[in-house]
């Protein structure tokens, strides 16, 4: 049995504490989310320049590629999305029960999700631009390790986008990389990696392809049943859940009033900081993301970065199966999102296949 426990999600609805007062925020700069993605590209140029010098890039540049088809992998990776996150194995002769079990139990809990994501909302609105804020500088610290709050982020963050951006331009000449041939084999790299990790995340096993052959085939047949909640409204409820984690996490064991002053300062610092970042970094952040120049091994290094995590000797192996004609998850990816954006702010799962212990609930029948 698949269901919401609409009594706990309405509990925590009601112990979403509202801030007193508003909080003063200044404005981030226009390029702040730049240099996120920037600092995210560095962190991979950094581990390709460590691959290169101990030659195991060059093996990996030398290996063929098999071809693999946008939405064949698009498709694999939204199966294992929604397998993650509601807990369905989207390839066992259950899954079609799973998946309506499971949008049963959606569409019961919609009216309580749909109350949890209004407080969320009006908690949130106070903070202004706190959460975009805490979210650009956990992306740049889970990066690069910098924290923008802290004093001489700026100057750091430089540094890091100076030494990651003389990396990527010194792999172009030792590798020979064009911006075309390049950007031709980083995106082949980096289909043929997202298509064996969706694949793994969905039961293949590499030592036994014909079965997970099979498994694809008959979940071709699967039918995602329908949602009460829209996409929109759904979207609404994983931002609010998605800021409301970032701004638990910065009040720590606080309460709410008694974080707002820290949290005003810190956010005085973050945007203070990244105003000086994008003034000193902006032009280097833009060359790693896209640029002619470091573009081609900056593009590599992100492919890298998603292969380093699939077992890629077995791409061949996937891509002889020609995966395709998987059933779109539609907006079942989008309340897989929500579940998963729930459990990490809340720090439970959204639906639970537990037995419950209450004997009255009608949640999953």
């Amino acid at each position: 049995m698949f269901c919401i426990c609409m009594p706990k999600v309405a509990e925590m609805a009601a112990g979403i504490e509202i801030p007193p007062v508003a909080i003063e925020v200044p404005p981030l700069p226009a390029g702040a989310a730049g240099l996120a993605a920037a600092a995210g590209v560095a962190a991979a140029v950094n581990a390709t320049a460590e691959m290169a010098a101990s030659g195991a890039l060059e093996a990996m540049l030398s290996a063929e590629l098999p071809a693999f088809s946008m939405e064949a992998v698009l498709a694999m990776e939204a199966m294992a999305q929604v397998g993650a996150s509601l807990g369905i194995d989207m390839t066992a002769p259950s899954a079609a029960m799973e998946l309506s079990l499971a949008a049963g139990a959606l569409n019961i809990a919609a009216p309580a999700l749909g109350e949890l994501g209004g407080a969320l909302g009006a908690a949130m609105e106070p903070l202004g631009g706190l959460p975009m804020a805490l979210g650009i500088n956990a992306a740049i610290e889970a990066s690069l390790g910098i924290d923008m709050a802290a004093p001489g982020a700026a100057a750091a963050l430089e540094a890091s986008l100076a030494a990651a951006l003389e990396a990527s331009l010194a792999m172009s000449g030792t590798l020979g990389l064009s911006v075309s041939a390049g950007g031709s084999f980083a995106m082949e790299l980096a289909l043929a990696a997202r298509a064996l990790n969706a694949a793994v995340a969905l039961g293949f096993n590499p030592a036994a392809p014909g079965e997970f052959a099979a498994a694809l085939e008959m979940a071709g047949s699967l039918e995602v049943p329908p949602l009460a909640m829209s996409a929109g409204e759904m979207g609404e409820v994983s931002a609010g859940l998605s800021d409301f984690g970032l701004v638990s996490a910065e009040m720590g064991e606080m309460s709410m009033e008694m974080a707002l002053p820290a949290m005003e300062a810190g956010a005085a610092g973050m945007a203070a900081n990244m105003e000086a970042a994008v003034a000193a970094s902006g032009d280097m952040a833009a060359e790693l993301t896209g640029g002619a120049e470091g573009g081609a091994a900056a593009e590599l290094a992100a492919a890298m970065a998603i292969a380093a995590e699939a077992p890629m000797p077995a791409a061949p192996a996937l891509a002889a199966m020609e995966p395709g004609g998987l059933p779109s998850m539609g907006d079942m990816s989008i309340a897989a999102s929500m579940a998963a954006s729930f459990e990490a702010a809340m720090e439970t799962p959204m639906i639970s296949g537990a037995p419950c212990p209450n004997i009255f609930c009608v949640a999953g029948r």
